[in-house]
This record gives structure tokens, C-alpha cells and sequence, in this order.
């Protein structure tokens, strides 16, 4: 009986640290090509060689404050935000920092946001490109109350501007 108590506080100890958490911010290498995949944050975008580039395109942009500030009173309540992206990704590496800076300009609860890397497929470790639908990275996906309000593909057409996108479906 003490051995089994024994083995199964072991099982638990090794499931908890192996669970969810353990995964986030995982770095694979394939082919030599070293990259985020499966689900990550800010934190894994800031680090090691992302770093780089994030901060960099993050620090440098500069949102237009006057346009966020049409952004209507309790127009962020009940929205989430499920964002795809590749790390080996020009695109992400263009518009994830400007998305990050413009929420965080808003106020953003970054607690609201799930982020997941994908691989040069542009699939992720859970099937999450067909469960949301994506075939480009970025793809920025807004929801109110669990709805699909609007989303962002790959990169800004010309004329656009991130600010519009997203206030178009946060005041929408």
C-alpha cells in the first residue's frame, strides 16, 4: 500500500509539472529552423532571438492615441481575442507587436488573450488551424461573448490601418 501511495503522489507530481504549463513558450527546432510552437505569451515572444524583432516593432510603433480614443466606453467588455502566428513569419513579425501595442494603448486585459505558434504548415500541436479556421499567420480573431465579431488575416491591405480594424470590430 505505501509503495502505491508512494507511486501515485509520483504520477500526480509528474502530471502537474508536465501539464499545460509546462508547454507554454515551447521552442522546437526542425530542419535547423528553430521557432515558437503551441501556445505562448508575451513573455515567449520576448524572449531569446524573438526578442529581437518584438520589442523592436513593438517600441517603434506609435498608435494614433486620437483614433483609440473613438474606442466607445465598455466596448472592450466581453471581449476576447485568440490570435495565430509563426515566429518565422514576416507578417507576424510586422503586425503582432503593433497589435500588442495598440491593445495595451486601450487598455487591453492581456489576461482576455490566447496566442498560439504555429509551425511552417501553419499547423498547431492541437489542430488549432482548423479549429479556428486559419490558413495565413496572423490571424487575429475578436469575439463578444464568445462570438466571432471580426478578424484579421495576414497583413494590412493598403490604405488600412491596424487601429481601424480592430476599433471597427470592438465598437461594431
Amino acid at each position: 500500500m505505501k509503495t502505491f501511495l508512494i507511486s501515485l503522489s509520483l504520477l500526480t507530481m509528474a502530471a502537474f509539472i508536465s501539464g499545460p504549463e509546462a508547454e507554454m513558450n515551447k521552442e522546437v527546432t526542425v530542419n535547423g529552423l528553430t521557432y515558437l510552437y503551441g501556445e505562448i505569451n508575451r513573455e515567449g515572444l520576448s524572449s531569446g532571438s524573438y526578442n529581437s524583432w518584438f520589442s523592436a516593432n513593438y517600441n517603434r510603433y506609435q498608435p494614433d492615441k486620437q483614433k483609440l480614443s473613438t474606442c466607445k466606453e465598455g466596448s472592450l467588455d466581453g471581449i476576447t481575442v485568440k490570435l495565430l502566428m509563426a515566429t518565422w513569419c514576416g507578417d507576424s513579425k510586422r503586425n503582432v507587436p503593433v497589435f500588442y501595442k495598440i491593445m495595451d494603448t486601450m487598455g487591453f486585459d492581456e489576461e482576455k488573450l490566447q496566442v498560439w505558434a504555429l509551425d511552417r504548415r501553419k499547423h498547431g500541436p492541437n489542430n488549432e488551424q482548423t479549429r479556428f479556421g486559419v490558413t495565413r499567420v496572423p490571424t487575429i480573431i475578436f469575439y463578444r461573448d464568445d462570438v466571432e465579431i471580426g478578424r484579421f488575416v495576414e497583413r494590412l491591405r493598403p490604405g488600412q490601418n491596424m487601429e481601424d480594424i480592430i476599433l471597427g470590430f470592438v465598437n461594431g
